[in-house]
Order: structure tokens, then C-alpha cells, then sequence
């Protein structure tokens, strides 16, 4: 069980490097308008699937809780940056607003991960 937790959190990790270097890729169309490349739409499944997967293999192990607090936020914010991502994949003309909300939502999630903290020890 632990080298799956290993191994999710890799990727899970992975998710965010892929999010935000595809937003960081973008940064040279800032005032005409960035698209949602499939770096950030990659980025945004593999969050979402590997932090429902932590949130069900962490408690599994019986070593550490979850808060739920944090955990709610996270899953919120990543399902909004999922869709978002996802809607405006295809769309040729892409609003300004998208792709900066992206990157700022990813950043939300990075901050409740680290000061949440989303795994206590017992």
C-alpha cells in the first residue's frame, strides 16, 4: 500500500508541474488571449484522479488522518480547474480570464496543501 501512496503522490505532483508549465508556456499570448493547451487539460485529469486517489489510500493505511477541511477545498478547486480546463480545451478563441484562473487555482491548491496541512500524524 505505501508504494502506491508513493507512487500517486509522484504523479500527483507530476499533475502540478503539467498545469503549471502549461500556463507558463502560454505567458508569451498574455494580451491575446493564452488557450488551454493539452499540457493543462493532462495536468488537470491527473490531479483529479490522483488526489481522490490519496484521499482514499492515505486513510487506508491507518497511519494518518485526513483533514477534512482542506481536503473539501482541494477537491473543489481541482474539479473547477478540471472543468474549466476542459470546456474551453477545443474553443479557438479562449476568454483572457481562463487560463490565468487556472494557474491562480492551482495555486490556491499548492497553498491549502502546504499550510493546510492535509496529513496530520496521529
Amino acid at each position: 500500500m505505501d508504494i502506491a501512496v508513493k507512487i500517486s503522490l509522484i504523479l500527483h505532483l507530476i499533475g502540478i508541474g503539467a498545469l503549471l508549465s502549461g500556463f507558463f508556456y502560454q505567458l508569451k499570448d498574455w494580451g491575446k488571449g493564452m488557450k488551454v493547451n493539452a499540457g493543462i487539460l493532462h495536468g488537470a485529469w491527473l490531479q483529479l484522479i490522483t488526489g481522490f486517489a490519496l484521499a482514499g489510500l492515505v486513510p487506508a493505511m491507518g497511519e494518518e488522518t485526513i483533514n477534512p477541511f482542506a481536503l473539501a477545498i482541494k477537491a473543489v478547486v481541482i474539479t473547477v480547474i478540471f472543468f474549466v480546463a476542459y470546456s474551453f480545451n477545443k474553443k479557438e478563441v479562449t476568454p483572457k480570464w481562463v487560463v490565468p484562473a487556472i494557474a491562480g487555482l492551482t495555486t490556491i491548491n499548492i497553498i491549502v496543501a502546504v499550510v493546510g496541512p492535509i496529513v496530520q500524524s496521529k
